[in-house]
């Protein structure tokens, strides 16, 4: 066999460059790759992280940088490292395949040994050490245990191949006969199955290491908006909601949220910040300020969008996918502070209130350094220290200010600069809700141009890209690219109605349906019809770190149906819930976007449609103070070209308020808009 060599050095990925210097023959998961391994019999050893991952830079450091371990890798294995942001279909399948075989869940780096003839794994891991610890194997330990089972052990290699590749057949269970089910024992079950993992001490779910969990609290958000919670739930979502705001997983400084807690507490994150977590933490603290009018969640908000400005803005107008927990190697070294260039940065006044809030005292909580995670809110650390809300609020702006100066001069962590589809899609949702509730018109011009730089440079030929690298779009889109896009549009058009955004998303629509969906069984593939081959084309039901796409269609396409009154949409969104019932009623609690979407399909929200004669900005004020997250509202210019089909009757100065297929007597006063949907809602 001709000796391989590293071939990572003309790839675009921050996380692949980063390995490209490295003695390991990496390779790229490419066609003539796998016909490598199968021609020379040479399991694969694929490894999936991103540029992120602190634990991805620890296993680099560790063993991929060492020349020892390094030949053992380029002896037994042809090598494959894998970007999960450019291929999380890849990582999807092979995440699901290490909860198969370990059952636990999975993580990054993702470590799977693949056979060469199927690409069927047969062990999986996440991080390993170089060196064993207790109940973890070393890696060159691992490497060679893995060889001698492959290369000796063929009988029971062939018997555990044979027993994935079945357990990859049963995943999708068969469609219900009917989507309809009593959702209020699924909701029921989903909020007890919540209630068990409560943390009642420190909000959130299940203990260290602690993830905001935003599909969580987005769903408890819309529900209470919707019909209530029960007492205990909704002050656990407020308790969460307002610990994740003021602890250290909030960066109070420079904004934006770290991506998980490494203690149940929030003080202490790992550094690295993700667009799609603040992207959905940006919905939920919006919505919760819509809903509330708590301040702390406004500045939670705004300090996210102070975050995307500053760090993630790209020169074409969108956002860049992620930035690194580390800098020269050492994680949070950019954020954290000595004692010492604290009070050397703020007056005697702002030191002893920045002392007070953030408990300043004693042995420092990272390293011998300060990672500030706020333990005392203004008000109290005001009122202990003698001063005025007024002087206190004026004095932690100050300081904040200073100590983000002191930051400026710092080198910045990696920026990884790939501009992801979906992703800024999510961005995008959060900031248009912010600016409905603001009236903000920074953050929807921030929104529509990154609505615009897609639709100008990732959709071509009628068909969604995934990303922008090397300034150019890169691999064509993916199921949650398509659905969260329309869902960010769907929301643009309830901000201000743009005739670009109802034609882009209708476009997307139809692009959707030819290309993902299961005619056949019902509900959406993650990958296209077009797309390459693997061991399993999945159709995600679930939720994770982010909303279950096929949710999320369910829940666009059930929108969309009813404002263009398209019923093969309407069919597609009854097939899909059909498809997924069997999942969603094993575990409602972790199919919480399909339940809502389900919910949504009996219960459809109230659409009301301002026909604008210069003057319905009020009526839209109005109606949205008067039923805060409970009707969609498009209010709709009279120089608009393109109309959803009810309003193709309406005159200029109509309101029409539909429910589902079903439309009420136009109104011309918003007295009697608002009348309509109090009787509606009150009858639902």
């Amino acid at each position: 066999m001709t000796a391989l060599t590293n071939t990572l050095s003309g790839e675009t990925s921050p996380h692949l460059q980063s390995h490209s210097t490295q003695p390991v023959q990496w390779q790229t998961w490419r066609p003539e790759t796998l016909a490598l391994a199968k021609q020379h019999n040479k399991p694969i050893l694929l490894s999936i992280g991103f540029s992120a991952c602190r634990w991805c830079h620890l296993m680099a450091r560790e063993s991929f940088q060492d020349p020892e371990t390094a030949a053992l890798m380029n002896e037994f294995f042809i090598n494959v490292k894998v970007d999960r942001e450019e291929r999380p279909d890849l990582d999807g399948v092979y995440q699901t395949a290490h909860h198969l075989l370990t059952g636990r869940s999975g993580g990054w780096p993702l470590t799977v040994f693949l056979c060469p003839q199927t690409q069927l794994p047969f062990f999986a891991g996440t991080f390993f050490p170089k060196i064993g610890q207790e109940n973890q194997l070393g890696f060159d330990d691992l490497l060679n245990r893995v060889q001698h089972y492959y290369g000796q052990q063929q009988a029971d290699f062939l018997r555990l191949r044979g027993q994935v590749e079945s357990s990859f057949q049963q995943l999708t269970p068969p469609a219900a006969s009917v989507a309809h089910t009593p959702e209020v024992s699924l909701l029921d079950e989903a909020l007890t199955r919540l209630a068990a993992g409560h943390d009642l001490q420190d909000g959130g779910f299940g203990s260290s290491p602690k993830f905001p969990l935003p599909v969580n609290l987005a769903f408890l958000l819309q529900l209470q908006a919707r019909q209530g919670l029960p007492v205990s739930a909704r002050e656990h979502l407020l308790q969460t909601l307002n610990q994740i705001a003021q602890r250290g997983i909030n960066d109070r400084i420079g904004g934006g949220f770290y991506r998980y807690s490494t203690d149940s507490g929030w003080n202490i994150p790992h550094f690295e910040k993700m667009l799609y977590d603040n992207g959905l933490l940006l919905d939920v603290y919006a919505r919760a300020w819509l809903t509330t009018d708590n301040p702390l969640y406004k500045s939670a908000a705004i300090g996210i969008v102070r975050w995307l400005r500053q760090h993630m803005l790209t020169p074409h107008g969108a956002f860049f996918s992620a930035m690194d927990a580390e800098t020269a190697g050492r994680e949070g070294d950019y954020y954290t502070l000595s004692e010492a260039d604290i009070k050397a940065q703020l007056s005697v006044e702002e030191f002893l209130l920045f002392q007070q809030m953030f408990a300043l005292r004693g042995q420092p909580n990272f390293f011998g350094r300060w990672h500030l995670s706020q333990q005392q809110d203004l008000n109290t650390a005001a009122r202990q220290l003698s001063m005025t809300r007024e002087t206190a609020l004026e004095l932690y702006r100050a300081g904040r200010e200073k100590i983000e100066s002191l930051r400026i001069q710092r080198p910045l962590p990696l920026i990884d600069e790939k501009v992801l589809t979906g992703w800024n899609a999510l961005a995008v949702k959060g900031l248009l809700v912010l600016a409905r509730k603001n009236n903000e018109l920074r953050e929807l011009a921030l929104a529509q141009g990154t609505l615009d730089f897609i639709r100008n440079n990732l959709w071509l030929n009628n068909r969604l890209f995934a990303a922008w690298q090397g300034e150019r779009p890169t691999r064509h889109a993916y199921l949650d690219d398509y659905v969260y896009l329309m869902d960010a549009l769907l929301e643009s058009l309830q901000t201000q109605w743009r005739d670009v955004d109802y034609q882009f998303v209708i476009a997307l629509a139809e692009s959707l349906l030819r290309l993902y969906e299961d005619t056949d069984q019902g509900g959406f593939f993650y990958t296209a019809h077009d797309a390459e081959t693997l061991i399993y084309r999945s159709k995600p039901f679930m939720d994770s770190a982010l909303p279950a796409a096929n949710g999320v269609a369910a829940k666009v396409l059930l929108r969309l149906g009813h404002l263009t009154a398209e019923p093969r949409y309407l069919q597609s969104v009854q097939k899909l819930l059909s498809a997924a019932l069997p999942s969603v009623q094993q575990s409602p609690e972790t199919h919480l976007t399909l339940l809502q979407a389900q919910m949504e399909s009996q219960h459809p929200m109230p659409q009301v449609l301002l026909l604008d004669n210069g003057s319905m900005a009020v009526w839209e004020q109005d109606v949205r103070q008067n039923f805060c997250e409970q009707i969609l509202c498009y209010r709709i210019p009279e120089s608009a070209e393109l109309y959803p089909t009810e309003a193709l009757s309406m005159d200029v100065g109509d309101a029409l308020v539909c429910t589902g297929d079903h439309c009420l007597e136009v109104q011309r006063s918003c007295n009697g808009i608002i009348h309509q949907l109090t009787e509606l809602l009150q009858r639902s």
